[in-house]
């Protein structure tokens, strides 16, 4: 379908090649090429050795560096522009019959957390009448949560609320990924910093219209960030896994607004089949809100470690306000992981008895 890739200083010959034999085995129709770094001059010249196959666009008219490539093969898809800004393109993906299949936001955002405002504003503006399916991906330059950096600077509140708000203005997931959980390095032996920065986020009819899609976390190659690859892939014969919904999601903020949504589509025929379709329309945009739900028992052994660590960092100062803020924020996290679990567990085990009770 769509891969995303920072490759940071595509000037270089060496660098080039390597991202043209990427661009060979990626197979996906369309590719996003994040902080290029060559000059308008040079980009000819570069895009010829990738082969006659792609077409490209690129944000030379709002950046002199060119941030964001984009290249698509004409041959298995149509792209429309829609709108060209220093940090995203924003596309309108078609089939060869030159029906709409999705749109697609590619982003490449500021590392100034004021400058990336703008992004969310724009965005924002973007999706504020969207009615069909949509994915925003690329690099954020932003976390999402405290999980999502290791080494550096602690994760505050203030890197990713501003992210938070927008995906919930406009009902934003993001997709569970394959892979590595971090998409970006440092690559320093002393020092080293782990990051997600790098994701995927789609409106609820792009779960709905995708239900098989993969989100695939690539090995980062010869840059720093790891390539998304987003696909649709069919399934092997009795290999899907069954949908089972999880109580604790009706916790989730935003529940209520996905099942509001999804409940409203229209559906035909009698009573019950009615019933059934909008039952299954809801696995799709659920399937999300489940991801913080699994793998419940590593949740809460990384969330105990995190407390640990806190505590441990108080030891140095037992009056920083921010390491006892700390403290208390890991310890909520943990015995809030511990109540899901329990809540989990519970309704397995009337799950297990409705089952086997029958047997006494």
């Amino acid at each position: 379908m769509i891969t995303s890739w920072n490759v940071r200083g595509l000037n270089k010959d060496a660098k080039h090649r390597e991202v043209n034999s990427f661009l060979y085995t990626v197979q996906v129709p369309i590719v996003a090429l994040l902080e290029t770094i060559v000059k308008q001059i040079n980009a000819e010249r570069i895009r010829k050795s990738f082969g006659s196959m792609w077409n490209f666009i690129d944000n030379y008219s709002h950046h002199h560096n060119g941030r964001i490539w984009l290249l698509w093969k004409s041959q298995e898809v149509n792209i429309r522009v829609l709108q060209v800004e220093e940090q995203y393109i924003h596309i309108e993906v078609l089939g060869l019959d030159n029906r709409t299949c999705y749109l697609a936001t590619i982003v490449y955002a500021y590392n100034q957390l004021e400058r990336r405002l703008d992004l969310w504003k724009q965005i924002d503006s973007l999706g504020s009448n969207v009615t069909i399916p949509w994915i925003v991906l690329g690099d954020y330059n932003n976390v999402r949560t405290c999980q999502d950096r290791i080494g550096g600077n602690p994760v505050s509140v203030k890197e990713y609320r501003d992210l938070d708000d927008m995906m919930q203005r406009l009902g934003l997931f993001e997709a569970p990924t394959r892979g590595c959980h971090f998409t970006w390095s440092n690559k320093q032996s002393s020092g080293v910093i782990y990051s997600r920065i790098d994701r995927v986020i789609g409106n609820v009819q792009w779960f709905q219209t995708f239900q098989d899609v993969i989100v695939e976390v690539l090995p980062p190659g010869i840059s720093d960030h790891s390539p998304i690859r987003v696909s649709c892939l069919t399934p092997q014969a009795g290999r899907r896994t069954m949908f089972k919904f999880i109580n604790c999601v009706t916790r989730r903020e935003g529940f209520q607004d996905v099942v509001r949504y999804s409940w409203c589509q229209q559906a035909h025929g009698t009573a019950m089949h009615r019933l059934w379709v909008k039952l299954k329309r809801l696995q799709a945009p659920l399937r999300p809100l489940h991801k913080n739900f699994t793998g419940i028992q590593i949740q809460i052994q990384q969330a105990r470690q995190d407390l640990i660590e806190a505590q441990q960092n108080l030891q140095t100062d037992l009056f920083d306000g921010n390491a006892i803020d700390s403290v208390k924020v890991h310890t909520n996290t943990l015995l809030e992981l511990h109540r899901v679990e329990e809540e989990f567990l519970r309704q397995k085990a009337k799950i297990d008895w409705l089952n086997l009770g029958d047997g006494n």
